[in-house]
Parts: structure tokens; sequence; C-alpha cells
């Protein structure tokens, strides 16, 4: 069996989604929308998906779009988000 693993990164910033794994610097991201549709559902318009091959692979993904969010310091803590985020793996299957 083959497969087929990719990871898309997304961030909710005061109602705007923008994608973690672009690189066009932190903030600057493009605003992206969301759509429906009758076959694939809710979907992100544009939300970039890479392809990964390791552990490692992911975890650098996931650590480049970490850097990404929207930070601000509060009486707690200094680094803390400003924004929600979903970092997920989609997995394919095929012989």
């Amino acid at each position: 069996m083959k497969f087929l693993v990719r990871c898309s990164y997304l961030e909710i910033y005061n109602e705007e989604i923008h994608d973690l794994l672009t690189d066009s610097g932190k903030g600057a991201q493009a605003k992206l929308e969301l759509k429906e549709d009758p076959n694939k559902g809710v979907f992100v318009k544009d939300l970039s998906c890479i392809i990964v091959k390791s552990i490692p692979e992911i975890e650098r993904a996931m650590n480049f779009g970490t850097n990404q969010r929207k930070t601000a310091e509060t009486l707690m803590n200094a680094t803390s988000s400003r924004s929600h985020s979903i970092f997920t793996i989609y997995i394919e299957t095929g012989e």
C-alpha cells in the first residue's frame, strides 16, 4: 500500500482566515475565504497543503506555521497567541 501525507495550517484572527504555511512574512498573510461545496463540504479556498514525507518534515511545517502566528504581550504571558489555529494532516492511501 502507498501513502500520500500532506498538511495544512491555518489561523483565525479577528474573524479572518490566514494560511500559516505561506512564506509571506509574519502578519502579511492574505485573507482566505471559507467556502462550501456539495461534494467537498466546507473548505478554505486557496489554503496551501504541502506534501510531507517524515515526522521531522511535519514538525518543521508546524514550527514554521507557529512562528507565523500573531502574538502580543499580556500581563500574564509575553508571547500570548492572539488567534486560534488548526493544523491538519491528510493521509491518502492507494495500492
